[in-house]
């Protein structure tokens, strides 16, 4: 059973207790819209890369039941489209970037900000076992282009018990220099009949980095002021998910033993012997009792 922990938009930590969702039996041969939206919402919950995963053990729990007709090719692929586009998975597959009509100036600052992106990517998501993408688009609203970055990253690893995904979407007016984003973290981890996910959307304060220079046919010193540019554009993208994402999750990990994970545990124990939360306490024991092997004090 998953527990969640969310963390604010202010990357204060959440703690959500457990609800049962309780639906009425179905009937056989009766299926009511109750019973779609609640397979729909645990397939939808599915952690970072485990989607197949959990489609499999809910097809398992329905084989028996007259609801197994739910899970129809045409039901399951649109549940995994939208989960894959909540998750920002479907980046994994995108590799067009968007067009900009016939604005030069708009052309020349993405072409030079796709380019700093690759290289950001490939700086930040180079561990071993991390897949990770980008995309780059543009729209046009009222005369005002808007462009959108949106980043994805993953690393699946259940041979270890764990996964997580990493998605960040920015969204820049090249006219203005306006710029504000959005990061979302899912972690899973499972071992010992625990299993949970942390949730983590985080929404850092706007700014400004300043608009992006129009071209005015200069070569190479026209492709200088794109690229100063662009890496404004990917310095403050760096700050946000260094500052406000992974000092925040720092913090929170660090207090989590005392905090969210203690209030999942049981308050009295089945030894009826209340469990001792101090780490140097268990630390101190464990060096005293290893005083007790003279063995190890044999010259």
């Amino acid at each position: 059973y998953v527990v969640p922990i969310r963390p604010s938009d202010h990357g204060e930590v959440e703690h959500l207790s457990s609800q049962t969702r309780t639906t009425k039996t179905a009937t056989a041969g009766h299926r009511t819209m109750a019973d779609e939206t609640t397979i729909e919402s645990i397939l939808l919950a599915s952690p970072p890369g485990q989607f197949d995963a959990i489609l499999e053990d809910v097809r398992s729990l329905l084989s028996k039941s007259s609801l197994s007709s739910l899970l129809e090719p045409n039901f399951v692929s649109a549940i995994r489209s939208e989960w894959e586009a909540t998750v920002g998975r479907s980046i994994l597959d995108a590799a067009a970037v968007g067009g900009a009509g016939s604005d030069d100036d708009v052309d020349g600052c993405i072409a030079s900000l796709t380019k700093s992106m690759d290289d950001y990517i490939a700086r930040k998501f180079s561990s071993p076992g991390v897949r990770a993408a980008h995309i780059v688009t543009v729209e046009t609203v009222g005369g005002t282009p808007t462009i959108t970055i949106a980043t994805y990253a993953e690393r699946i690893d259940l041979h270890n018990h764990h996964a997580g995904s990493w998605r960040g979407c920015y969204t820049i007016c090249p006219t203005s220099g306006d710029i504000d984003g959005k990061i979302s973290v899912r972690a899973h981890t499972f071992e010992n009949a625990g299993n949970v996910q942390l949730h983590s959307d985080v929404s850092p304060m706007a700014t400004n980095v300043g608009a992006c220079p129009p071209s005015d046919g200069g070569g190479d010193d026209d492709d200088g002021e794109k690229s100063s540019w662009t890496k404004e554009v990917t310095g403050q993208i760096e700050l946000w998910e260094e500052k406000d994402v992974m000092n925040s999750l720092s913090s929170m990990y660090e207090s989590m033993g005392n905090t969210y994970l203690k209030s999942l545990r049981r308050v009295m124990p089945i030894t009826r012997t209340k469990m001792e939360w101090n780490v140097m306490a268990h630390r101190v024991v464990q060096t005293l009792g290893g005083g007790h092997d003279k063995e190890k004090f044999k010259h």
